[in-house]
């Protein structure tokens, strides 16, 4: 049998009962289907309300079916009405809406330009950071990081996202300080990555500390907190950054991929020209073992070799002889004291 779910069984017994008959009135119905007066008139009711019934014109006590096509027709109309003014309302807020979209942008690249600075103060957070940043490149990541050797705690962390990135055919170049060659843990990180197509340079002097994603956000040390960052997102500044990084990659030297005597002896000498050129400035030995991201004694130890191989009595007379041989007169800067073959 036909299930009715919007009708009840009784609802459905007056309703056949009632459609084989022209009209007729609720005693009528009530003798035919043997129901009481009550359930008559509930189902009659009920009917109504479906459209199914109505009443008749040839007396007000009498009714006659309606064609479920009719009621369906009389039910579904307002309804269809209803979902026409919804659409078009929906269509209307929706075109406002889409309307405002330039005044939001315009907004928001005003707070950028205004309140483009945003200050992580914590390392862990700052790690989320560059996590997230990281997940959404699109297409470069430039990175700076003078200091010298790397802490193996630093590139162990990195080497997983490293890694990531580089898989999703991410250009990545890395710019460290010539000091970072002699740190083993550097140079096992370079060799994981290089062959996953990281570039890598090595550079003395002259450069900072920065991350830049996409050319859309740079990183930078928080000042006063070496454990904090800045995420950068003017354009302007972008710019800035963007192109100290790339005079700075332009002076580089590709990082070696072989790690014998003869890289070590070069590797030194192009520090030691740059702490011939950090001294002829007047810089003291502690700020020079910083800018060339080395310990003091290292400094130190390189400094007495340049003063031995130079013939200099004192730091007076090594500036006197630096000068004095014109070893800063290279247009590179990379000119140094000569060498053991090379006097």
């Amino acid at each position: 049998m036909t299930d009715f779910p919007l009708l009840s069984p009784t609802e459905l017994r007056v309703y056949k009962s009632a459609a084989a008959v022209l009209r007729f009135s609720l005693a009528d119905l009530a003798a035919a289907t043997g129901l009481t007066e009550p359930e008559i008139s509930a189902a009659v009711e009920r009917l109504g309300e479906l459209k199914l019934l109505r009443r008749s014109s040839y007396g007000p006590d009498l009714f006659t079916t309606v064609s479920p096509d009719s009621a369906r027709e009389q039910l579904t109309r307002p309804l269809h009405r209803q979902i026409t003014e919804l659409q078009t309302a929906s269509d209307r807020l929706r075109e406002q809406l889409a309307q405002l979209s330039p005044v939001y942008e315009g907004g928001i690249s005003h707070r950028l330009r205004k309140e483009g600075v945003e200050v992580v103060p914590d390392l862990a957070q700052v790690r989320v950071r560059l996590t997230e940043l990281s997940a959404s490149l699109r297409t470069e990541v430039l990175t700076s990081q003078p200091g010298g050797a790397r802490a193996e705690e630093v590139l162990t962390e990195a080497l997983a996202r490293t890694r990531a990135v580089l898989a999703r055919g991410i250009r990545m170049r890395t710019l460290y300080q010539h000091t970072a060659q002699f740190s083993q843990s550097t140079v096992a990180y370079a060799d994981h990555v290089m062959p996953l197509g990281a570039e890598i340079r090595t550079l003395g002097d002259g450069f900072n500390r920065t991350i830049v994603f996409d050319r859309d956000v740079a990183v930078v040390p928080l000042r006063g907190n070496p454990q904090g960052a800045a995420l950068i997102r003017d354009p302007h500044v972008i710019d800035f950054v963007v192109t100290a990084f790339e005079r700075a990659w332009a002076a580089g030297i590709p990082f070696p991929t072989a790690h014998g005597r003869a890289q070590a002896i070069a590797a030194s000498e192009s520090i030691k020209a740059d702490i011939v050129r950090l001294l002829a400035t007047g810089h003291d030995d502690k700020v020079v073992a910083r800018r060339m991201g080395m310990s003091l004694r290292s400094c130190q130890r390189h400094i007495t070799e340049i003063m031995a191989r130079l013939g200099a009595h004192n730091r007076v007379h090594l500036g006197y002889v630096i000068h004095q041989q014109g070893l800063l007169d290279g247009s590179d800067g990379s000119a140094g004291p000569a060498g053991p073959d090379e006097r």
